[in-house]
């Protein structure tokens, strides 16, 4: 694949406002070099204040770059004059947190709208709108006014608006941020299908990790303007190595106890708690398998596994019986291919203090790998 954006040495500073303090500027986006391989869903993520929405902005040249190049679909936008750039944008499309729909138009109307601004004929236009409903699954709205409808409703208008003009690139900042699970949920299952039926790049800003593991191929950390980390969605998540990106995935990777249910576990399993990372390298399977085959008799007492790209990541503590020797081989065969946390012996365990928690377990760089 090659890249239909690419980022190389971009940053983009503002100026202080209302400060006779601090003289210099601020960088909300700071020397990033970066590639979004075409037909492919990124997830561009971060705290607030990380510069994710400074980013997408840049991509679509509604802001210019301070020093670097933006360059879409192999031309620089960063120094085109606006008329030009104005046919960059048009094959990019955009999708709003708050919709951003217009109140005083249907939602033919509002899908039409760009249509028009284009100058398509009008013969054209509506079996194009037409077409658009029908894919994004309100075809029975098209008469509806934005207020009638609902927030999942409104974010499907938005997004067949954004795609009016058939665009390369989609852009969907925080689309989620304002709708409830389920709805966001559908509202996900619709931009992979976008991604996968039209072949459309889409570029998906987010804070919520959730988000990313659902649909994106890839992942762009970003913290204080810069990307501090970047790869394949699965890797970035069995591997995090920035600190800002282990508390990302925390969130939506789940399986190590806190503290308290450390200590109910350790009281009601007088056997030796083990918490081992699950993936790709080292499948349930793999786990009962290692320990049957050294005698050690398991049992999972606490844990979550999830699936991210088609494989399985997360981590579960289990409870082992048998004698020392058979459980410290067992372990050993497993720190082969996985991240294993061993407890002390049980009584040691309800006497700990309340923080001896079970950590949480990074899956090694080769989690992804076949064992």
């Amino acid at each position: 694949m090659s890249a239909i954006v690419s980022l190389r040495g971009v940053s983009k500073l503002f100026p202080v406002q209302g400060s006779a303090q601090r003289t210099k500027p601020v960088r909300a986006v700071d020397d990033v070099t970066l590639d979004i391989e075409e037909g492919t869903v990124v997830g561009i993520v971060g705290y607030s204040g990380a510069g994710k929405s400074t980013l997408v902005r840049l991509l679509n040249g509604l802001e210019r770059p301070s020093e670097g190049q933006v360059i879409v679909k192999g031309q620089d936008i960063s120094t085109l004059p606006e008329g030009q750039l104005r046919k960059v944008r048009s094959g990019i499309g955009m999708i709003f947190q708050q919709f951003n729909l217009l109140k005083s138009r249907t939602v033919f109307g509002n899908v039409a709208y760009p249509l028009r601004v284009a100058g398509w004929p009008k013969d054209k236009i509506k079996p194009r709108v037409d077409e658009l409903l029908e894919f994004v699954g309100i075809a029975d709205k098209a008469g509806s006014y934005p207020r009638r409808l609902s927030g999942g409703q409104q974010q499907r208008v938005g997004i067949a608006r954004a795609l009016a003009n058939a665009p390369d690139i989609l852009l969907a900042d925080e689309a989620t941020s304002a709708l409830d699970p389920e709805t966001t949920r559908d509202v996900l299952r619709l931009l992979r299908r976008i991604n996968k039926e039209l072949g459309t790049t889409v570029v998906v800003i987010t804070h919520e990790m959730h988000v990313v593991r659902e649909i994106c191929d890839t992942v762009v950390m970003m913290e204080s303007g810069s990307v501090v980390e970047a790869g394949p969605t699965y890797s970035v998540f069995a591997n995090p190595r920035s600190d800002s990106t282990q508390r990302f995935v925390a969130t939506a990777v789940h399986g190590t106890p806190e503290p308290d249910t450390v200590a109910r576990l350790s009281a009601a399993h007088p056997g030796q708690l083990v918490s081992i990372g699950i993936s790709e390298a080292a499948p349930t399977p793999l786990v009962a398998a290692t320990f049957e085959r050294h005698g050690v008799g398991s049992s999972v007492v606490y844990g979550g596994v999830t699936e991210i790209q088609n494989k399985i990541l997360g981590t579960l503590t289990y409870e082992l019986t048998g004698s020392d020797a058979a459980i410290d081989a067992a372990l050993a065969d497993l720190g082969d291919v996985t991240a294993v946390e061993r407890q002390t012996a049980a009584a040691e365990q309800r006497s700990a203090p309340a923080d001896s928690a079970v950590p949480h377990l990074p899956v090694p760089a080769n989690a992804g790998e076949q064992p």
